[in-house]
């Protein structure tokens, strides 16, 4: 926060303001508590208000609110008087008060004020005692609203730097997990072709039919986890996510299964489960495969 001197420099207040400030003292006292009680009158018809103005609280806030009121007249206007509106504003931020409220209330005062010069004070001093009001009103409104901003920029400075913090580690920790995926593909690869020179030896022993069907399942495979293995790499380099692979995985591994059934000459059953787990995936498959095609 800026420094009261330097607030006051800003808004060019004077020593011969102050002097007029101080010469207002004896026309506002007389009207202090007419203007303190219309203020609570105000603010005790607006819900949002009228709950932190408990029968309880209502005496000493409003002769806490009366010494303020003369203090804009009374000075002096020193760092224990900017202390002093500073206190103002944190009051009002601990108890969650809207900083609206303090505009609304502000706004009251200034036309009070503002009705009692220009119906009290004489012509000829009227424009300088009215630019005098005006200026110390708007120094305490000044200070005590930017007492609201300055809490909610530390709040939500606070919030962001930790938000960014979470969100930071998580990109990290999710980059992490893609490359452990990545790994994981590869080496599933790896399997893959294991599987099939595991296929290729049985052709060459003379097992044909086991080496043909073995080779054309784990082919099957291979092609699957290549398919994975491109779609993560293109996802890490901000592709789209393609489900149609996943369910690609399942109907690959039913056809797997309806090889490896021919060859063991499993019941009519078990294969027609296989054979219409095979037809499902197709569909679902064919369906996923239609709507990602057709998103721009």
């Amino acid at each position: 926060m800026r420094s009261f001197q330097e607030i006051k420099d800003n808004y060019r207040f004077t020593e011969l303001e102050i002097e007029i400030l101080k010469g207002l003292l004896p026309l506002v006292e007389p009207h202090a508590d007419r203007l303190v009680g219309d203020f609570y009158t105000l603010f005790l018809q607006i819900p949002d208000t009228a709950k932190f103005l408990t029968e309880e609280r209502l005496p000493r806030l409003r002769g806490m609110h009366r010494a303020w009121l003369l203090s804009m007249f009374q000075g002096p206007f020193d760092e224990r008087y900017f202390q002093r509106l500073q206190r103002i504003g944190h009051a009002h931020v601990r108890i969650s008060l809207s900083a609206h409220f303090v505009y609304v209330g502000m706004n009251l005062i200034r036309q009070h004020l503002v009705r009692l010069v220009q119906t009290e004070v004489e012509p000829r001093l009227r424009d300088s005692t009215l630019a005098a009001v005006e200026k110390i009103l708007d120094i305490n409104l000044d200070v005590i609203a930017r007492t609201y901003h300055e809490e909610e920029i530390r709040r939500v400075f606070l919030s962001q730097k930790l938000d960014s913090l979470l969100i930071r580690f998580s990109q990290r920790f999710t980059f992490g997990l893609n490359i452990l995926l990545v790994v994981g593909l590869l080496g599933l690869s790896l399997g893959a072709v294991g599987l099939i020179i595991q296929d290729v030896g049985h052709i060459v022993q003379g097992r044909l039919d086991q080496g043909l069907v073995g080779a054309l399942g784990s082919v099957l495979v291979l092609w699957v986890v290549i398919e994975l293995l491109d779609m993560e790499i293109d996802r890490l380099r901000g592709g789209a996510f393609k489900l149609h692979l996943f369910v690609g995985v399942a109907l690959v591994a039913f056809i797997r299964k309806v090889l490896v059934a021919s060859l063991s000459h499993q019941d009519l059953l078990t294969e027609g489960v296989y054979l219409g787990g095979i037809l499902v995936c197709g569909v679902i498959y064919w369906l996923i495969s239609r709507a990602e095609a057709s998103k721009p």
